[in-house]
């Protein structure tokens, strides 16, 4: 006999992949909470070892079948690809010749390389498909709703989760560490917070609240400095970039939330993160010293290798770096760069590293012009709301991303896909609106000129 959780999972992904084949964005939805709860790893998913189920592919084999079915049934899209969709291909495309221009291809890199095409994959699908107003709330309450799940497992984490006082094992793949964990959570909390702000059901908004306070306790129990620093600027973009008419709202929110945290830390965690603004203990700290002596040999490589060594590399090529000073930096077991650009420059070279950019400064210029557009859709705040939930947690991801390696990390690639979700939904509603020349004239603009060049764009692009 099953457990409960094992079997509530089991009938549950399996209806959500047959029901994915009718509602592709359900297929959506089931790809991403099978990656969060990483069903593999949790004690409740071990009586299901034995059908030997690969449920990620599963989840996303459903999915692409379910939007072949229903081709027609789509939401339109600006065209085949858009800039960001390019610049996406782009990386990929240099992540997979990079073994061509560095050292080759080991088992690792391959691992990486299959992975990074597989999360490709399921963007340009989660591109396609989150371009609805619905859709894309249901995919932010998708990650609410994970957050709040991997949020209980941490609160009720035995003691063997955790090392030197640091929550680890909890989590998708991508985060089973404490780093990588407490920079999903924090990436997360923006959006739980957009969630609760945005919908006017108390329900719902009691579980917006619920997911948050749940991330916030499982940053805590991490005690993970990037993350820290990642939430720290993400509190300063949040003060300065809150929309009007939802300030005050705000101010009271956060400052609850600070208050609700600072109540759940303890003097282990201040003394953790105290070592931030304290130069002089840096050189007393291995873990920060060793980071520092990373970075070190990560310019020595770049400047070495502009064009990159090749994906999964960096470990490799480490060794040959060895000199005296930079003992810290050898101590380390998985010898990596503990920063995601410096990642990139190292192993996907000069060219990996601008299209990066290019990508984090298009979705930025996304969340803009989200912003601007809002005005002509119906419910213009909510949808301000939630690209300032995006902008947040891509400016904590990304910043946190700053003091790890998160690179390679799917869900630091749903952050940045996002935005640009959202302004797709905002610019299809901005098109189908019927702007009378009555409305165009109380509205003070001309039916086309007023509209920003993006939406006449895609007027035409739509018909």
């Amino acid at each position: 006999m099953w457990p409960i959780k094992t079997t509530v999972f089991f009938f549950g992904f399996i209806a959500a992949c047959a029901l994915s084949l009718v509602y592709p964005i359900i297929g959506i939805v089931n790809y991403m909470m099978v990656y969060m709860l990483n069903p593999d790893k949790m004690w409740w998913g071990k009586p299901l070892d034995s059908f030997g189920l690969r449920y990620s592919m599963m989840a996303g084999v459903c999915l692409i079948l379910g939007m072949i079915i229903n081709a027609k049934r789509l939401p339109r899209t600006r065209g085949m690809f858009s800039g960001w969709t390019i610049l996406l291909i782009l990386f990929v495309a240099i992540a997979l010749a990079s073994g061509l221009i560095g050292y080759g291809y080991s088992n690792y890199s391959m691992n990486i390389l299959d992975k990074q095409v597989k999360v490709t994959i399921f963007l340009l699908c989660l591109l396609k498909l989150a371009t609805t107003r619905r859709n894309f709330t249901i995919v932010i309450w998708t990650l609410v709703i994970g957050t709040m799940l991997i949020g209980y497992d941490a609160y009720s984490a035995p003691a063997d989760d955790f090392f030197a006082g640091r929550l680890n094992f909890v989590g998708g793949p991508d985060f089973r560490d404490s780093s990588g964990l407490a920079a999903h959570m924090a990436a997360m909390l923006p959006l739980a917070g957009a969630a609760f702000l945005a919908t006017p059901s108390w329900r719902w908004r009691a579980m917006a609240a619920i997911s948050g306070a749940l991330a916030v306790n499982t940053i805590i129990q991490c005690r993970t400095r990037s993350a820290f620093i990642g939430l720290a600027a993400g509190l300063a973009v949040a003060l300065i970039m809150a929309p009007r008419g939802r300030k005050g709202r705000i101010y009271v929110a956060l400052s609850i939330g600070m208050i609700g945290a600072f109540s759940l830390t303890d003097g282990h965690f201040w003394n953790r993160m105290s070592t931030v603004a304290q130069p002089a203990e840096y050189s007393t700290d291995d873990t920060i010293e060793s980071r520092f002596e990373l970075w070190t040999v990560a310019g020595m490589m770049f400047a070495d290798h502009p064009l990159g060594v090749g994906v999964g590399k960096f470990r490799d090529k480490i060794g040959s770096y060895r000199t005296p000073g930079l003992e810290h930096a050898f101590s380390v077991p998985k010898r990596v760069t503990h920063n995601s650009f410096l990642l990139c420059a190292t192993e996907l070279g000069v060219q990996g590293l601008l299209v990066l950019l290019a990508i984090i400064a298009t979705s930025l210029v996304a969340i803009w012009r989200t912003a601007r557009m809002a005005k002509f859709c119906e419910q213009p705040q909510q949808l301000r709301i939630l690209a300032y939930g995006c902008l947040l947690s891509l400016v904590i991801y990304v910043t946190a991303a700053t003091f790890t390696d998160r690179l390679y990390t799917e869900s630091y690639w749903w952050v940045l896909a996002l935005p640009i979700c959202l302004e797709t939904a905002v610019w299809r509603e901005v098109v189908a609106r019927d702007l009378t020349p009555e409305l165009a004239v109380e509205s003070e603009i001309d039916v086309f000129d007023g509209l920003p060049a993006t939406a006449r764009d895609a007027r035409c692009a739509l018909g």
